[in-house]
């Protein structure tokens, strides 16, 4: 009894720290009007009466994905970014040096970049397409700021990826040798950073080597790298097969059996760490179950529906920590940012799942999704500096648009 009230309680914290007006800032992506923005995914109001008028059909959160891509298009940079390294608070996340704001911006406008892809062609989006990747291709480099801190990982296997699916589109043809040249490079740099055990992450405490240990390589690092590199791989480059196996073998070793991961390397010796459970891996799991799905290995398309029943079964443990200020302090250790990282792979996995159970999860999943979505049109679930609502929103729309694509196929 003590336990469900102090959960019932934790929940009502982060519902109310979500709901209580923010600060107004100097960058427009990170502040907020002062209105009462966003609600719980288990709310059962919608938040929009224009996402009710949508329930026509399978799909009813068309206003939903115009309204994120009109914030993009509202909070573009001049340059073709997204975001801005302008802090919205004190106390924000360890840097290690002023290159990780590099790190911040190149993947935070690579996720804007493949929401604006996902979308067909519209007024204004066009242009905003192009002048995201033109920002891709000639973005500052994102190194490693220290031989214990490389943020630049998700600078590089978002770029990667981003870069990777826009040679799909025609719309960004003129384009395409460039990114191609610019893929590679970040590829390049991404297997720099591949660690002694074969995946990867951010941290490196305690150790200054060209490669890093692998003593703090994570899942959650390692499944965004491995869904990049699928990416480049069908998009015709020569990915090394060694590294990526070697990323898989890490993979399949810090999955737990009952369909959680562990949280990184050092966590194989208390496997039974609350970061390690099932309601402290959810967004962790769906992420590795995607990056091994996506390169066939290990996992079935029932395994896959299984962790996606685990997933919305649990849900209250990843949604507590939604729009927390500080990293791992909700039940499980469960951290803000997993939020919309989990519910994107999750998204991903859809396509994957067996053809009879992929519109009921997709249902689920957009109307999960569509009831966080900020009256200004924004996702967010971190503050991160000044690129809070730009990365959020880029993942936002882009779970929204796999979710269309799946229960309005033809469009």
């Amino acid at each position: 009894m003590r336990l469900a009230l102090t959960v019932l309680g934790s929940m009502a914290l982060a519902l109310a720290a979500c709901a209580a007006p923010a600060r107004s800032g100097p960058n427009s992506q990170a502040g907020t009007s002062g209105k009462r923005e966003g609600r719980s995914a288990t709310d059962a109001e919608p938040l929009h009466a224009t996402a009710a008028a949508d329930a026509q059909g399978p799909w009813r959160h068309e206003a939903s994905i115009e309204r994120g891509v009109a914030f993009l298009l509202q909070h573009q940079n001049n340059d073709g970014s997204f975001g801005a390294a302008l802090p919205e608070r004190p106390a924000d996340i360890y840097t290690g040096g002023v290159n990780s704001f590099h790190a911040f911006g190149n993947a935070s406008s690579a996720l804007c970049c493949m929401a604006l892809l996902a979308q067909t062609s519209g007024p204004g989006i066009d242009e905003a397409l192009k002048r995201g990747y033109r920002f891709l291709v000639s973005a500052p480099n994102a190194a490693r700021v220290r031989g214990d801190t490389f943020y630049n990982t998700w600078a590089q296997a978002y770029m990667l990826e981003a870069l990777a699916r826009g040679l799909a589109d025609t719309r960004l043809e003129s384009l395409h040798g460039a990114m191609r040249e610019r893929a590679r490079l970040e590829m390049e740099r991404l297997f720099k950073l591949q660690s002694l055990d074969g995946g990867f992450g951010y941290y490196d405490f305690g150790w200054n080597l060209v490669r890093p240990t692998g003593n703090i390589s994570t899942p959650m690092t390692t499944s965004a790298a491995l869904v990049a590199l699928r990416a480049a791989s069908d998009a015709g480059f020569d990915v090394p097969r060694h590294e990526v196996t070697c990323a898989l073998d890490y993979m399949e070793r810090m999955r737990v059996p009952n369909g959680a991961f562990l949280y990184s390397t050092g966590h194989k010796y208390r496997p039974l760490g609350d970061a390690s459970m099932i309601r402290g891996s959810l967004g962790r799991s769906q992420a590795g179950n995607c990056a091994l799905a996506e390169w066939d290995r290990t996992l079935t398309p029932k395994d896959l529906h299984r962790g996606m029943e685990t997933f919305f079964r649990e849900h209250v443990f990843i949604e507590i920590g939604r729009c927390r200020q500080y990293p791992h302090e909700a039940w499980y250790a469960t951290a803000p940012y997993y939020y919309y990282f989990g519910h994107y792979y999750a998204a991903r996995n859809l396509a994957m799942l067996p053809p009879a159970a992929r519109a009921e999860m997709a249902t689920r999943l957009s109307d999960t999704v569509a009831r966080t979505q900020f009256d200004d049109g924004s996702f967010w679930d971190y503050p991160l500096f000044g690129y809070t609502k730009a990365y959020g929103t880029g993942f936002g729309v882009l779970i929204m648009s796999h979710c269309r694509a799946q229960l309005q196929p033809a469009r």
